[in-house]
């Protein structure tokens, strides 16, 4: 089985692949065939999930790399909806809701992100947060050592497997503070909770920082992130927000549901899709048109939204406005899935969009090339391709290859993109054309490689350029 052509699911293959050829020992070298081989492996991925893909094929080798990692994205999915149940019970003491969200929660329209945009780990990580949750708030309950080790365990668990889910994790536990020290439509001892949090973070982070080494953490500050800047400019930036913003923000939340908040877990979904909303707002006006990019946290606002209709069920029903106003989200997943052209989730065959690869596979051999568009990512998932881009961007160490991405996709100059393959040492070009079936449509000027190399192969609207002759 495999995935539709955008889906980024082949990145995660990509990993078990090379840790099923070399062992252990992959963890302790670069990766060759992203970024030129300039980046560290465990920079890519945490250590449980590609061995656990590897470990499931070892057992079941007759079934592919790829169908063993869909399997273990659809059991997530399940064990999620259980997750969020049980957490709701642990906080409301509610059988009913839990029983509400979890039936919401395993509805097919959640799958759409996982299957066809979103990368394996970063889902099934997040998929498995509410035990993490449940963890921390046994310990908010407990204060024990026992508590503290299995919040510590299942939080760098996941981090493990994925550490871009950072940010979901400390707006839970934030979630979690706020709703723990309400009592009687008040917040007592907030202080208390947040200390607790700290050092378990802390823990957490030092913890896993073991396995990724400080510099991975540098790395991934000095990256591009969002709208072309730094991941410390864009901390910087949502905190000079927050610091304007936020009190406005805060005086209609307390003037609006002062004397509103039903119960302690009314406060948990309300901080919840605050912050998911405020993230997808900011991602949104970065860059509106870059719809990949803002809506990452649909998934958690989807999530939200389940528990509020489940907790607020007979309110919502009487607000025609309310209810147009929670099925957003939903109509936004539609829209994508129009938008990438209603892709099959999951299919027997290789998406048409990437079957280039088999050609310039051979005829590169063991050269570098120059992909684009979900090429990318499919490209070492299937063969051993060596190339200038990868699929985990924010971690990439080689200081040239974004530039020079951005040269050859959508600059002018033939002169320009010539200079880049003789630095980076790139022999081949796989150009996508209007007519292509690749759905990335990334080279903005078409008529500039005539000039530049030798085509070599064209098939489908794909071209195949030698620009090795330009040295």
């Amino acid at each position: 089985m495999y995935p539709s052509q955008t889906s980024l699911i082949p990145v995660t293959v990509s990993l078990a692949r090379f840790v099923e050829t070399n062992g252990l020992s992959a963890f302790g070298n670069n990766y060759p065939y992203w970024y030129l081989g300039t980046t560290p492996f465990k920079f890519l991925t945490g250590p449980i999930l590609p061995n656990l893909i590897v470990i499931l094929h070892r057992l079941f080798s007759n079934i592919s790399l790829f169908t063993i990692t869909i399997a273990i994205l659809a059991i997530s999915f399940l064990l999620s909806a259980v997750g969020w149940g049980i957490l709701i019970k642990k906080i409301q003491n509610s059988k009913s809701l839990s029983i509400i969200v979890l039936l919401l929660l395993i509805f097919p329209w959640r799958y759409l992100a996982a299957f066809s945009l979103d990368e394996g780990s970063v889902t099934i990580a997040r998929n498995l947060l509410p035990f993490s949750f449940w963890a921390i708030w046994k310990h908010f309950e407990n204060k024990n050592k026992k508590s503290f080790f299995i919040a510590l365990f299942t939080s760098s668990f996941l981090l493990l497997i994925d550490t871009s889910i950072l940010p979901i994790l400390f707006v839970g536990i934030t979630a979690l503070i706020l709703t723990k020290s309400y009592t009687n439509n008040s917040f007592v001892n907030i202080s208390k909770y947040v200390k607790v949090s700290f050092v378990l973070a802390v823990s957490s982070l030092l913890l896993i920082t073991v396995w990724y080494t400080p510099s991975y953490w540098l790395t991934i500050l000095a990256n591009p992130s969002i709208g072309g800047v730094t991941g410390l400019k864009v901390i910087l930036r949502i905190l000079d927000i927050l610091r304007g913003s936020l009190p406005s923000f805060l005086a209609v939340f307390v003037v609006y549901f002062s004397g509103k908040i039903g119960n302690r877990f009314s406060v948990f979904i309300l901080t919840w899709l605050f912050a998911f909303s405020f993230l997808t707002i900011f991602r949104f006006f970065g860059d509106p048109d870059f719809w990949m990019d803002w809506t990452v946290w649909l998934y958690e606002i989807e999530i939200g939204i389940a528990i509020l209709i489940a907790n607020n069920f007979q309110l919502i029903r009487k607000s025609s406005f309310v209810i147009a106003l929670l099925l957003l989200p939903f109509t936004i997943t539609l829209y994508i899935y129009a938008k990438i052209d209603k892709p099959n989730l999951i299919s027997n065959k290789l998406p048409q969009g990437i079957r280039s690869l088999g050609e310039i596979n051979m005829l590169a051999k063991n050269e570098t090339v120059f992909l684009s568009g979900s090429t990318v990512f499919w490209a070492d998932a299937l063969y051993d391709i060596y190339q200038l881009r990868g699929g985990v961007d924010r971690v990439a160490v080689n200081s040239d290859w974004n530039r020079a991405a951005y040269e050859l996709r959508e600059g002018i100059s033939s002169d320009s993109a010539k200079s880049w393959f003789i630095k980076l040492d790139i022999s081949y070009v796989l150009v996508h054309g209007p007519t292509s079936k690749e759905y990335y449509q990334d080279f903005k000027n078409i008529k500039k490689w005539e000039s530049i190399g030798s085509k070599i192969w064209e098939k489908d609207g794909d071209t195949i350029y030698a620009v090795k002759t330009v040295k």
